[in-house]
C-alpha cells in the first residue's frame, strides 16, 4: 500500500515537473519572440544594431534575417546576403519581398532563370502588395522586360495610392514616349478603371510630355479601347495641351469632333453666342465662367424678358473691388476682319467706367484686336457691334468680358448685366 501511495506521489511529482519545463519553455519562447520583434521595430527607427539582438533572442526571426540581407545587398556583400535570405524565406515562404531581393541577386550573377522562377513564385505570394510589386517591376526593369515591369509597376500605384506617383510616372512617361515600349501600356489604357491613378498620370503626361506626339499617341490608345470610352476629362486635357503648344486649328478640330448632334446648332465662329448650354468651363472652344471664391460675382443663365430662345447670360456683381476678367471664350479665327454683334440689358449696373467685350489674341502672337463700349447703369435692350481684326501671325484668339480702368477704385461694381445673341460673322 505504502508502496503505491509513493509510485502515485512520484508520479505526480514528475508531471508537475513536466509541466513547469512546458511552461518555462513556452514561457521563454513567448518572452524570446517578444523581445525580438521589439529589436526589429527598433531596427525600423534606425538602430541597426538591433537586427542582431533580435536574433539573438530568436534566431530565426524571418523579418530580422530579410533586413540583414537587404542590408548585405546594399554593401555590395552578395555572399552574406544570400545564407541570410535563404533563412528568411525558410523562416517565411508567404513573404515575397526576400525572395525578391534574391531574385535581384541571382540577376546580377546572370542565374536568369533561378532569379525569374523566384520572381514568378513572388508575384503568386504578394499579387497586390505594393512593396511587392514595386520589387517586381524594378526586377522587371533590370531584366529589360518592360512590358512585365510596367504592368507590375501599374499594380504598385494601385496598392500604394499616391505616395510612389511623384517618383515613378516620370518613368511611366519614359515608357511612353518610345514607340518601342509604349505597348507596354496598352492593358492600362485599355481599361483604365482597373487603375484609379489613371487620369492623374494622363493629367501629368498631358503637361509633362517634351513632345506632344506622346500625348497623342496615348489619346489613340484611349480611344482604341472598346471597355473604357476616353473620358471628357481625357478629352478636355488633350486639348489643352495641343493649345499650349500653339496648335489651335488641331485643337479646335480635335475639338469640333467631339461635340455631340445637340452641341452642334450652336457652332459657328461664336460657340453658343445664346447661352443656351450649360457653362462647363473646359479647355476647348466653349464658355469658361471662373468668378472667385466668395467674390460676389455671380455668372448664371437665367430666363427674362426680350430674350432670343430659352435663356440668356446673367452677370451679377456684389460691389466689391475686384477686376473682372472671368468670362471668356476661346475662338479659332483667320486672318481678316469679322464683326462681332450682340444684344445686353444693364440692370442697375454701378460702375464708373463698366463693362465691355474684347478680342485679344492669345497665341502666336499678342495684343487686342477689337473691343466694344462700355456697359452701366439701367436700361432696356440695345444692339452692340464692334470689327475685329485678325492678323496673319495670330492663330487663336479669346473673347472676354471685362471690367474697364487703370484705378482700383473702377473695378468696383454693383448690380447685373444680361446677355444675349452674341454672334461673330466674317466681313472680309
Amino acid at each position: 500500500m505504502s508502496g503505491r501511495f509513493s509510485d502515485s506521489h512520484a508520479g505526480v511529482a514528475a508531471k508537475r515537473t513536466a509541466l513547469v519545463v512546458i511552461a518555462a519553455v513556452v514561457t521563454w519562447q513567448i518572452l524570446s519572440v517578444n523581445l525580438s520583434d521589439f529589436f526589429v521595430a527598433q531596427a525600423r527607427d534606425g538602430d541597426a544594431q538591433s537586427l542582431q539582438t533580435a536574433l539573438w533572442w530568436d534566431q530565426h526571426h524571418p523579418v530580422a534575417l530579410a533586413r540583414l540581407g537587404a542590408d548585405a545587398i546594399r554593401q555590395t556583400q552578395p555572399a552574406a546576403a544570400l545564407p541570410l535570405l535563404r533563412a528568411a524565406i525558410a523562416s517565411n515562404p508567404a513573404d515575397a519581398r526576400p525572395q525578391m531581393d534574391m531574385a535581384a541577386l541571382y540577376a546580377a550573377q546572370e542565374k536568369v532563370a533561378q532569379g525569374d522562377r523566384l520572381a514568378t513564385v513572388a508575384n503568386k505570394l504578394m499579387p497586390v502588395q505594393y512593396a511587392a510589386q514595386l520589387d517586381l517591376a524594378l526586377y522587371w526593369s533590370a531584366r529589360e522586360d518592360v512590358e512585365r515591369a510596367v504592368q507590375h509597376l501599374a499594380t504598385a500605384l494601385v496598392g500604394g495610392r499616391g505616395r510612389l506617383r511623384e517618383s515613378y510616372f516620370p518613368q511611366l512617361l519614359d515608357a511612353a514616349a518610345q514607340e518601342q515600349t509604349r505597348g507596354a501600356l496598352l492593358p492600362i489604357t485599355d481599361n483604365p478603371a482597373l487603375y484609379p491613378w489613371w487620369e492623374a498620370f494622363f493629367r501629368y503626361a498631358a503637361g509633362n510630355a517634351e513632345d506632344v506626339g506622346t500625348v497623342t499617341a496615348l489619346v489613340d490608345m484611349r480611344e482604341a479601347s472598346e471597355q473604357v470610352p476616353l473620358s471628357a476629362r481625357e478629352r478636355d486635357l488633350y486639348i489643352g495641351r495641343l493649345r499650349k503648344d500653339e496648335l489651335i486649328a488641331e485643337a479646335y478640330l480635335y475639338w469640333v469632333n467631339g461635340l455631340n448632334k445637340e452641341d452642334m446648332q450652336y457652332l459657328g465662329y461664336l460657340f453658343d453666342g445664346g447661352f443656351e448650354r450649360e457653362i462647363v468651363n473646359s479647355t476647348g472652344f466653349e464658355w469658361r465662367a471662373s468668378p472667385p471664391r466668395n467674390s460676389g460675382i455671380r455668372i448664371t443663365s437665367g430666363d427674362t424678358y426680350g430674350i432670343e430662345g430659352d435663356t440668356a447670360l446673367r452677370v451679377s456683381f456684389s460691389g466689391k473691388r475686384i477686376p473682372f476678367r472671368h468670362l471668356s471664350q476661346n475662338l479659332y479665327l483667320g486672318q481678316g476682319t469679322y464683326a462681332l454683334s450682340g444684344r445686353v440689358r444693364p440692370d442697375n449696373l454701378k460702375a464708373r467706367r463698366g463693362l465691355q467685350w474684347r478680342v485679344d489674341c492669345n497665341a502666336g502672337a499678342s495684343g487686342a484686336l477689337g473691343n466694344s463700349d462700355t456697359f452701366a447703369g439701367t436700361g432696356d435692350w440695345r444692339d452692340f457691334a464692334f470689327d475685329i481684326t485678325v492678323p496673319a501671325d495670330c492663330v487663336g484668339q479669346v473673347l472676354s468680358l471685362r471690367s474697364v480702368g487703370a484705378r482700383d477704385v473702377d473695378h468696383e461694381i454693383e448690380g447685373t448685366l444680361w446677355v444675349d445673341a452674341l454672334r461673330i460673322e466674317r466681313k472680309r
